[in-house]
């Protein structure tokens, strides 16, 4: 029997077939010529313009809703002037607040109203620690703190991350801040008032809100919160949606593309549960074994079943089938070989294998009677399947993890569904999070 061997490359492909017959065939490839010599992928330098250009509309969203906030108190602007700014009118093109008293104020310049004149807006936030500012020498102060609001820590960090992090000791910036109250502080202090940058300092959010907190604390305003955790006072709350708050990450299913055997429907979305059970017992199917005259058996219905319930349901992520294999071997009660390549330096099965998070989830916080309409979810539809709690069907809460963002999915755990959140662990901290935002995340 011929056997064909391929060397697939970026602008090659050789070929060799065991009976002394070999080839390349070469194309051009889809790598473009990068600055420094060498080849560069065209999806990069793409990805990295629209990271950029993300940035800077997300900046610039974020100072309109600040000074909608503050308008005509903290901000000499008006309504028009803002609206003609920030909103888009076909034939008409967007238009900067020009009047020489905004100009005034974005240069720190307060004499138009008697006041003094700033060499840069750090100086008034760090007067703003202490005294207690006009009106619009404290929206100025907020509108510098809007522009950068430092890094949010995730739980996820890269290679360039780390370096950052690491050079907030190597520059100083660490000490200056465990040194001095706020960010403002540590820069003026430690760096500008000796004649060095300040900029690119790496600081962190959770800095900026604290700064953000004392200088509304110095200013008068109310810090107190409700039993949400959220700001009593509505300036207060409404100036850390602006400035702190990060808007949810927009939902993908849009994405999702059309089924190619009924085109005019979308496809199943990789969460549902529907898709898990397909995929597992998919793959189950093609689980074989070799007998003792080394032929292919198939696994018998009860064991295919049991490798479902006791270890696929339990999965939360991907896994190696070498633990398939182990429990084969013990449900079974004999050692055999399987359909899938071992790794000769260590003889195990490597082969990764999907999970089932969203089912395990729902298995986990609704109990077995999930687990036991799960099992026969190809005998329901939207319409008639069982409800799981509080007259909620499991298709009905996938819906709502799939749809709802974080915030209201949240309140409807506790209001609807009686869950309360629960208290996790990060980087040291205790943070309280609703399970069905944990499914989400997943």
């Amino acid at each position: 029997m011929a056997k064909i061997g391929l060397d697939i490359g970026s602008s090659s492909l050789g070929w060799f077939i065991n009976k002394n017959k070999k080839g390349v065939v070469t194309f051009e490839t889809g790598m473009s010529k990068g600055q420094s010599g060498g080849y560069t992928s065209p999806t990069k330098d793409r990805r990295e313009a629209r990271s950029k250009r993300n940035l800077i509309r997300a900046r610039k969203y974020r100072k309109w809703e600040l000074l909608k906030v503050m308008l005509n108190d903290y901000v000499p602007l008006n309504e028009v002037e803002l609206s003609e700014w920030c909103h888009y009118q076909k034939g008409r093109r967007r238009k900067f607040p020009e009047s020489e008293q905004f100009l005034k104020w974005l240069a720190c310049d307060f004499t138009y109203q008697g006041g003094e004149k700033y060499k840069n807006p750090y100086e008034l936030r760090v007067k703003a620690l202490d005294e207690t500012l006009s009106k619009h020498e404290f929206g100025r102060a907020l509108y510098h703190l809007v522009q950068r609001r430092g890094y949010k820590d995730i739980g996820e960090t890269d290679q360039e991350t780390e370096k950052q992090i690491q050079r907030r000791g190597e520059s100083g910036f660490q000490n200056a801040l465990d040194a001095n109250r706020t960010i403002a502080e540590a820069l003026v202090t430690e760096f500008l008032d000796k004649g060095e940058r300040a900029r690119n300092q790496y600081p962190y959010r959770e800095e900026y809100k604290n700064e953000l907190e004392l200088i509304c604390k110095s200013q008068g305003f109310s810090l107190a919160t409700n039993e949400k955790g959220e700001y009593s006072n509505d300036f207060v709350k409404n100036l850390w949606k602006a400035i702190i708050w990060q808007r949810p990450l927009k939902s993908q299913k849009g994405n999702i593309g059309k089924c190619t055997l009924e085109p005019s429907k979308l496809r199943c979305p990789i969460s549902h549960p529907a898709f898990e059970i397909f995929r597992a017992l998919q793959f189950i199917n093609t689980i074989k074994y070799f007998d003792a005259n080394n032929e292919k058996q198939n696994l018998s219905s009860d064991l295919r079943k049991k490798l479902f319930t006791d270890l696929f349901l339990k999965q939360d992520g991907n896994f190696k089938f070498q633990e398939i294999k182990k429990f084969l071997d013990k449900h079974s009660g004999s050692v055999y070989k399987y359909n899938y390549p071992i790794n000769p330096k260590n003889n195990q099965y490597e082969t990764s294998v999907a999970g089932m998070p969203v089912c395990k989830s729902l298995v986990d916080l609704f109990g077995n009677d999930v687990q036991n309409a799960l099992l026969e979810i190809e005998k329901f539809h939207i319409g008639n399947a069982p409800k799981m709690k509080n007259g909620y069907s499991i298709y009905d809460i996938w819906h709502i993890v799939f749809d709802f963002d974080e915030q209201h999915l949240g309140k409807f755990a506790v209001e609807k569904l009686g869950i309360e959140n629960v208290s996790r662990k990060r980087k040291g901290e205790d943070t309280s999070i609703s399970p069905l935002v944990e499914l989400k995340r997943k």
